[in-house]
């Protein structure tokens, strides 16, 4: 991928908008930090950066370098990391849960399937090695369980998450700051709730299963736009087409009502129109289109129609009830595709 640097190509102001949404987000969510990177045709066309890593006196300033949580935009690492899995025949989309989770009632498990975790369509509520229906199977949405995932995809292939996407994938894309964190360094951005409270890092295993992801801004990029191209970088096939055409289409079960979000390998895929009342989606995004958003305000959206990835970076952990979450990344998603549109309205004149 080539650098383009901090300004917008061309001297195109087109994305003045979503960078002036972008800090004015920070500013109410009371993150100290952001960072925001639009790629398009494997070109970084705008990158900016605010804020520092926490709000304590000497905080180092947010650059390039910055290493946010990204929390659950790992969701999609581990996805994908399952997506190879499938792909290479350790395991099938379409296995029963009941064969992988043995510490679990194989009679609640039942006919629960990993395409049912990975869509978040269970039913099922887990708690300790005990397991519970809450709603009939493939019939509603529930909160994501990466965490299960791993250890399909552990007991599937004697491979952790982290070992199998550090082999297959950053080896592959010479990603140097992208990894799950065991011990702290001055390049990683601090979580915040607010000025006053103490800056934390959450730092874990590096199995891949917790939420200590940390990337920076343009290796996130470099994850979308590996999505994106389905597998090529920099002019050769590091993965199978077949891999991303499997992670990134609509894998929910027929089952689940037409009106309810769909998802790919936990991506969210702007598929048919959506009436319920939780949809990350902006209406404006083009069909398929499909995102993924942490809890510290972290995202990476991935417009296919433009070409284009974009990715922006908070370190917020305010749960506000005067933050609207679910506005603002519809928000962000729309402003994005609006500014990619009049970008090519410019260049076909």
């Amino acid at each position: 991928m080539k650098i383009k640097g901090a300004s917008c190509e061309n001297g195109f102001t087109g994305f003045k908008e979503i960078t002036s949404y972008t800090e004015n987000i920070k500013e109410e969510m009371g993150a100290s930090g952001a960072a925001l990177v639009i790629l398009q045709d494997d070109r970084i066309m705008h990158e900016w950066y605010a804020g520092t890593h926490h709000f304590e006196q000497g905080a180092r300033e947010i650059d390039a370098a910055s290493r946010f949580n990204v929390y659950s935009v790992r969701v999609t690492y581990i996805g994908l990391a399952l997506a190879i899995a499938v792909k290479e025949g350790y395991l099938k989309l379409d296995d029963k849960l009941r064969d992988y989770l043995n510490e679990y009632d194989p009679e609640i498990l039942g006919e629960t399937t990993i395409r049912h975790l990975v869509t978040r369509s269970t039913g099922l509520k887990f708690r300790e090695n005990n397991v519970f229906r809450v709603f009939d199977l493939g019939t509603n949405l529930e909160g994501k369980r990466p965490d299960l995932l791993a250890k399909v995809l552990y007991k599937a292939t004697g491979f952790t998450v982290n070992e199998w996407i550090s082999e297959k994938v950053c080896k592959q894309l010479k990603l140097e700051n992208t990894g799950w964190v065991t011990e702290g360094e001055r390049h990683l951005v601090c979580d915040v709730t607010s000025p006053k409270s103490y800056p934390t890092l959450r730092i874990g295993s590096n199995i891949g299963d917790e939420r200590n992801l940390y990337v920076n801004a343009r290796e996130l990029a470099t994850w979308g736009n590996l999505h994106l191209n389905k597998g090529r970088f920099e002019g050769r096939q590091v993965l199978p087409r077949e891999v991303f055409d499997l992670a990134t289409s609509v894998q929910s079960p027929n089952s689940v009502p037409s009106t309810f979000p769909k998802f790919g390998f936990f991506w969210w895929i702007k598929d048919d129109d959506v009436t319920y009342e939780y949809n990350e989606l902006g209406s404006n995004l083009p069909y398929g289109s499909y995102q993924i958003l942490g809890a510290s305000g972290c995202s990476c959206l991935v417009i296919p129609k433009f070409n284009a990835v974009a990715v922006r970076m908070y370190n917020s952990l305010n749960e506000s009830k005067d933050f609207d979450y679910v506005k603002d990344i519809q928000s962000f998603g729309n402003i994005v595709a609006s500014s990619l549109a009049r970008f090519s309205r410019r260049n076909e004149k």
